[in-house]
Order: structure tokens, then C-alpha cells, then sequence
């Protein structure tokens, strides 16, 4: 008996430590590796209002949709199917949210050897970790499931049962979206194993997926068009195929109460199942070594290397080798590229409307407009705004080096351009092959985007090297949660629209506007913010990374 209580305590002594250690560092600035500076008070207001208000926003569109169904649903007689179809949701948009990061966040964390090394069963590690996912699921789901909850209180008023009901659906969910989470990440790391390159697998896998939601997003309208016409039909499939729903739904129209149960059952079973399989598989998973072939040795004279391009291709090497860094920091390059497939498949369509919009433009609107568009996409490309935080605990190796601090600003700055140069000459000359633009203007679409690319990467390294973040034990952390990303982003899409908007509005309205002066804005601009920021890193950057 007492060992089952130390098991259950040091379990949730894990939990909150994990989710306490995220929120935490997340929030706090640091400093260094052996002193954690306070939190700076504005900084962190600011991110939890970032973080408010996207969650606002989310969960207010959730409840609007939530709304137009739900009298969809009354309307064609089949309100049972309302639950059940949150229910759906909401699983789906968790997820969606963590399926990515499953395998990384229970078998890869850099804290595996310590906390193996401790007098801790592997099983407790794994509950906690599963706890700690299912709190994450928890946050997504809600953010669907609270506002379908909402809704549901507005046509039919909550009694006990029924908010009884709510209640263990909304803790329901995220328990059946981790177990899900769990499975895939499993299966995603079985089948790395027999593939030579797992790293361009989880890439090309992790594109996909992405391409396939913005294909829904981008239908988003067409498909709930679809769906509400014959949401009737729906019911009937739901009613003949997926007895389950069925009685879930039925449970929270009046019917029996007990049609809950199979459904809770169903996915408590099924979790509990999951976890006695990895449970009896962990300490294996983590302590994998992964057979490699071995190569042959082949002498070759010694050559010199340029200090500078060893450290680009250390950069770049690190990048593709991640692949959560590679989804998450490259979707520049894919949005990019989608603005040139959008102007092959449209190109005459922007030369024949635009005129008719703006009938007293100059004649460089249009390649300003792609240049902006375009360099918008380019900014979105975040791959410095973690680096200095990624290099962790080894950045003694780098230091230790005869390198100097620039070299390695140089280096991973070079890295956001090298990132999201196949999107700009791919959209350059999808540019020259549809639209109507000079020599002069296809130079301005190739140079403005690279330009805007190495303002952003230079202002991640300045971000990221005052707010830090090396406690971290799985890169995913720092890639998507920690605040010098956030920052970088919103700082990089503020200041890269400032100069269109000062060439773009002129350039639409005065026929006359010259191209020297709407280019020469744009150009000047963004060269003066990369000196800036040089200047800072050659100054008071140097300082804080010796002080690292």
C-alpha cells in the first residue's frame, strides 16, 4: 500500500513538474544556464494576452459555428447528433494539435537518463507523461467542446443531468485524443526505425498533412455548405453505422442516461490498454540504439575549410535533422511556394482585375504587391528565433572554438534566407511566365523577399539571445513554446509591413508614383534595420553571448 501511494505521488510530483516547468520557462526571461533572471512583468502581460485573445478568437468562432448547426440540427429534427458531432471536433482539433509532437514528448525527452537513473518505475514516467499530454489535450478539446457546451445552453437550458453529462464528456475527450496521440506516436516511431532517412519521412509526412488541412481550411465554407444541407443524412449514417454516437447522442436529447456509458467505457478501456502496452514497451523505446550501416573509410587529402561556410552548413544540417523544426520553421517555403501555384493558376485573373481596381495605379502595383506578399510569407519563417536556445547545453563546444561571435550570427542568419529561397525563385518565375512585369520588377521580387528573409533572421538571433531559453528537454519546446518565436513573429510581420504599406497605397492611387521611389523605400528600409540589428550583435550581442 505505501508503495502504490510514493508511485502515485512521485507521478503527480512529475506531472507538475512538467507542466509548471513549461508554463514557467515560457514566461520567464533568462539569462544564463546557471541563473534564471526574473520574469520581466511586461513581457510576460504581453504574452498571456497574446495567448487570451487567440483563445477568445478561437473559441468564439467555435461557439458561431456551434450556433448555426445547432439550429441546423433542430431544424431538421435530429438535435442528438449535436453532442456527438462536438464530440468529433473537438478530438480531431486536439488531435490535430498534438499528434505531431507525441512521440517526441513521451520516448525522446532529454531527461530520459535521469529520470531512469532514479529509483522510478519506467510505468510511473510514462503515466506522467500521458498526464502531462492529456492536460495539453485538454486545453485544444475545450477549446471546441466549451463553446459547443455554450451553445447547447442557449437552446436547451442546462439541468443536473445534463451538466453532469457536459462535465464527463469534456473529460472524455481529451483522454481519447491522447490515447490516439499515444498510438501514432508509437507507430510513427516503429516505422522510422526501418527507414533508412526517419528525418525526411517525418518531414514529407508532416507536409502532407499540413498541405491536406489548408486544402479543408481553404473549402472550409464549401464543406459546412455541404455538411448542413444534409446534416439529415448524417444522422441516418451515424444512426446505422456508429451505434456508439448514437447512444452517446441519444443520452443528451432526454433519452437513456446510460447511452453515455458504452462511449466513456469504450475510451477508459481503450487508454488503459494503450498504456499497459507501452508501459511493458518503454524502457525499451528509450534506450533503443538505432543500428546503422557502417561506412566504409575512404582516405582523402585534408582540404582547408572556410570558417564561415563550415558553420552555414553546421546550421543547416541542424535544421533538416529536426524535423518538428523543419514543419514548424519552414512553412515559409510551402506558403511561398502556394502564392506561385496561385499565380500560374491565376495569373490572367490578376492581370485582367486589377486594372479595373485600381484604374489611376502605377504600373509597378502589381510586382509591389507580389513582392509584399511574398516577403510577408518569407517572414513567417522563424528558424533563427530558437537557435541560440537549441545550442543548449553544448554551446561550450561552439564557444570553445577560435570563432568569433559573428561568424556564428553571420551563419545562423544566412540560414533564413538558404530556407526560404526555392519559395521565392519559384514564385519569381511563376511572376515573370503570367504577369505583366518588366526586367526591373522581377529583380525587385527576387532581392526584396531575400532582404525582408535576412531582416527576420537577424532579429530572431537578437530576440533570442535576450530571452533565451536553455532548460528545456525536447527541442520541440523551444521550436513552438518559447517566447522569443513568438516575439520574433509578430515583431518581423509588424515591421515588414510598414514599408509596402508606405510604397503600396501610393503606388495604387497616383499613376505617377515612380518606381525608384516606391522600390527605394522598400530596399532602404530593410537595409537600414539589418545594419541596425548587426550593430546590436556586433555591440551588446557579443557581450551577452560571451556572459552565456
Amino acid at each position: 500500500m505505501a508503495k502504490t501511494k510514493t508511485n502515485t505521488k512521485t507521478v503527480i510530483q512529475l506531472v507538475k513538474i512538467k507542466i509548471t516547468g513549461g508554463i514557467s520557462s515560457m514566461l520567464t526571461f533568462m539569462r544564463g544556464r546557471e541563473k534564471r533572471g526574473e520574469g520581466f512583468n511586461v513581457g510576460t502581460a504581453i504574452i498571456i494576452g497574446i495567448i487570451a485573445i487567440a483563445f477568445i478568437l478561437m473559441m468564439a468562432f467555435s461557439f458561431g459555428l456551434a450556433m448555426v448547426m445547432g439550429f441546423q440540427m433542430f431544424y431538421k429534427r435530429c438535435i442528438w447528433l449535436y453532442f456527438p458531432m462536438g464530440v468529433v471536433c473537438a478530438t480531431v482539433f486536439s488531435l490535430v494539435g498534438t499528434i505531431f509532437a507525441a512521440q517526441s514528448y513521451l520516448f525522446e525527452s532529454k531527461d530520459n537518463d535521469l529520470l531512469l537513473s532514479m529509483p522510478i518505475k519506467p510505468s510511473s514516467v510514462l503515466l506522467s507523461r500521458m498526464l502531462a499530454l492529456y492536460f495539453l489535450n485538454f486545453i485544444y478539446s475545450n477549446l471546441i467542446f466549451f463553446p459547443v457546451g455554450l451553445a447547447y445552453g442557449l437552446f436547451f437550458r442546462f439541468n443536473v443531468v445534463t451538466f453532469l453529462y457536459f462535465i464527463i464528456s469534456a473529460l472524455m475527450i481529451p483522454l481519447l485524443a491522447t490515447a490516439l496521440s499515444c498510438v501514432f506516436g508509437y507507430i510513427t516511431g516503429k516505422i522510422s526505425e526501418k527507414i533508412p532517412n526517419k528525418n525526411l519521412l517525418s518531414v514529407v509526412f508532416g507536409f502532407f498533412m499540413i498541405a491536406l488541412l489548408s486544402v479543408v481550411g481553404l473549402n472550409f465554407g464549401n464543406i459546412l455548405g455541404v455538411l448542413m444541407n444534409n446534416i439529415d443524412m448524417v444522422a441516418d449514417d451515424v444512426r446505422k453505422y456508429v451505434i456508439i454516437l448514437y447512444w452517446y447522442g441519444t443520452a443528451s436529447s432526454g433519452g437513456n442516461v446510460l447511452g453515455l456509458i458504452p462511449i466513456v467505457l469504450l475510451t477508459v478501456v481503450l487508454t488503459y490498454l494503450v498504456f499497459l502496452f507501452l508501459s511493458k514497451q518503454f524502457l525499451k523505446i528509450v534506450t533503443r540504439k538505432v543500428s546503422m550501416k557502417k561506412k566504409k573509410y575512404v582516405e582523402k587529402p585534408m582540404k582547408k575549410t572556410n570558417i564561415q561556410l563550415m558553420l552555414i552548413k553546421k546550421e543547416v544540417g541542424y535544421f533538416f535533422s529536426i524535423p518538428a523544426y523543419v514543419m514548424n520553421a519552414g512553412m515559409s517555403t510551402i506558403m511561398s511556394i502556394m502564392l506561385g501555384v496561385g499565380i500560374l493558376a491565376r495569373g490572367n485573373v490578376i492581370v485582367e482585375w486589377l486594372p479595373r481596381m485600381f484604374p489611376d495605379a502605377s504600373s509597378n502595383l502589381m510586382a509591389l504587391a507580389i513582392g509584399s506578399s511574398l516577403a510577408l510569407c518569407c517572414t513567417i519563417n522563424d528558424v533563427t528565433a530558437p537557435s541560440i536556445s537549441l545550442e543548449g547545453k553544448t554551446m561550450w563546444l561552439l564557444k570553445s572554438t577560435p570563432v568569433k561571435p559573428m561568424n556564428v550570427f553571420l551563419a545562423k542568419a544566412l540560414l533564413a534566407p538558404i530556407v526560404s529561397l526555392p519559395g521565392v525563385i519559384f514564385t519569381s518565375v511563376a511572376s515573370a511566365l503570367m504577369l505583366d512585369l518588366t526586367s526591373v520588377d522581377i529583380m525587385f521580387i527576387i532581392f526584396i523577399p531575400i532582404l525582408a528573409c535576412l531582416f527576420s533572421g537577424f532579429l530572431g538571433i537578437c530576440v533570442n539571445m535576450k530571452i533565451p531559453r536553455f532548460d528545456w528537454t525536447n527541442e520541440i519546446t523551444v521550436i513552438k513554446q518559447s517566447l522569443s518565436v513568438i516575439f520574433t513573429l509578430l515583431l518581423s510581420m509588424f515591421f515588414t509591413a510598414v514599408p509596402f504599406v508606405l510604397a503600396i497605397v501610393p503606388a495604387a492611387y497616383l499613376e505617377d508614383f515612380s518606381s525608384l521611389w516606391s522600390y527605394g523605400i522598400c530596399i532602404i528600409y530593410f537595409l537600414l534595420l539589418v545594419l541596425l540589428e548587426v550593430f546590436y550583435l556586433a555591440t551588446d550581442g557579443k557581450r551577452i553571448w560571451n556572459s552565456f
